[in-house]
């Protein structure tokens, strides 16, 4: 069981669904993993095309996509969400203890 301390910042409803989440990320591989860091270090990046794991991010609900709407830019914003940024936390804590 995870201390109360720690368990008052999360987003999610339960210690279990946490780390469900952090379980779900691990599972995603090393790829999804550190687009996901690097979506929460700089709060937004933006590509040129989405790739896999950022659709299985997606999926997840814990990146936000979004596409241009500009014809002769094609890029694609991508932010985590507030969900994605816990499971990293939780993943992270997991791997620590």
């Amino acid at each position: 069981m995870i201390d109360q301390k720690w368990s008052s910042y999360f987003f999610f409803e339960s210690e279990a669904e946490a780390i469900a989440a952090a379980h779900a990320l691990e599972k995603l591989g090393g790829h999804a993993k550190k687009l996901l860091a690097e979506c929460i270090e700089h709060q937004s990046i933006t590509r040129k095309s989405v790739s896999e794991a950022a659709r299985a991010l997606e999926n997840e609900g814990l990146i936000f996509i979004r596409e241009s709407d500009d014809l002769f830019d094609k890029s694609v914003k991508i932010k985590p969400s507030l969900w994605g940024e816990e499971a990293m936390e939780m993943l992270e804590f997991l791997t620590q203890h």
